[in-house]
């Protein structure tokens, strides 16, 4: 399995595109009006879970069977391999998506508590799964996606993350080392113009086809300056650990999924 990408300048040499990018009706290459979403105020246990996490974040890096590094190799994670090895299928089944994706709703619209980071619809999420809960309808729009999202073992989150262009997602870090974010590229606008992450400071550039996989507790930034989407397959996956470390993600895991952080989501896209 390759690694994925790393650091820039690393550019994507593979020649196939994903058709339509922008869909195949006019109305799919229109500009799309930006709406704007205002921050709920965070409730007493994420307040108190962000008071938590450094220190917390220190015992799970303990913990880690993989180190501590901000930027990780895919191969620590074999459980990605299918999604690599079969990721002309996962952007098969993505391909209708794109091409409706007005109605694809905006992250922050799902998730208050990312409001901050994701105030307007030009960061849109179609998900498969979180915490346990499962997207049936949109699964089943993506079937052989969701059977082999079904056979990675820990799998925290997963969905189809889209930004339009002129997307920025400011400066910012997550909560937990217990789980890595892991992004799968599906379609990545080659330019002209920035389409990037930087994380801890080091700038990356996704690939086609390629994991890239990071430790979203160091602070990152991403923007797209291109004309075209970019779309990944994000997923949270639990990060490998010694014993203890495993029973205390379980445990958090357990309190997260019964929170408003996760259960806003479910109600929002079971409307």
């Amino acid at each position: 399995m390759r690694s994925g990408p790393t650091t820039l300048p690393r550019q994507n040499g593979r020649e196939d595109t994903l058709e339509p990018r922008h869909g195949s009706n006019e109305d799919a290459s229109r500009p799309e009006p930006r709406e704007r979403y205002t921050r709920p105020k965070q409730s007493a246990l994420i307040r108190m879970g962000k008071r938590l996490r450094d220190p917390v974040n220190r015992w799970f890096a303990r913990q880690s069977l993989v180190g501590d590094e901000a930027i990780l190799p895919a191969s620590h994670l074999p459980c990605l391999d299918e999604l690599q090895r079969e990721w002309h299928i996962v952007r098969q089944e993505l391909a209708p998506l794109l091409v409706e994706r007005r109605s694809i709703p905006a992250f922050g619209k799902l998730s208050p508590d990312h409001r901050r980071i994701a105030n307007s619809s030009a960061w849109k999420s179609f998900f498969l799964e979180g915490y346990g809960f499962k997207a049936r309808e949109n699964r089943a729009r993506c079937p052989q996606t969701a059977a082999m999202l079904d056979r990675i073992p820990g799998l925290v989150v997963a969905f189809f993350s889209i930004m339009e262009p002129g997307t920025h997602v400011p400066r910012h870090r997550g909560l937990t080392k217990a789980w890595l974010n892991c992004h799968l590229g599906l379609a990545v606008p080659r330019g002209p113009g920035r389409c990037e992450m930087e994380v801890n400071g080091t700038p990356l550039r996704w690939a086609e086809g390629e994991w890239m996989v990071f430790d979203e507790t160091n602070p990152h930034e991403v923007w797209n300056e291109t004309q075209e989407p970019r779309v990944v397959l994000f997923l949270q996956v639990r990060r490998p650990m010694r014993r203890s470390g495993r029973m205390a993600a379980r445990l958090l895991y357990s309190i997260i999924r019964r929170t408003g952080f996760v259960q806003d989501v479910r109600k929002a896209i079971a409307a």
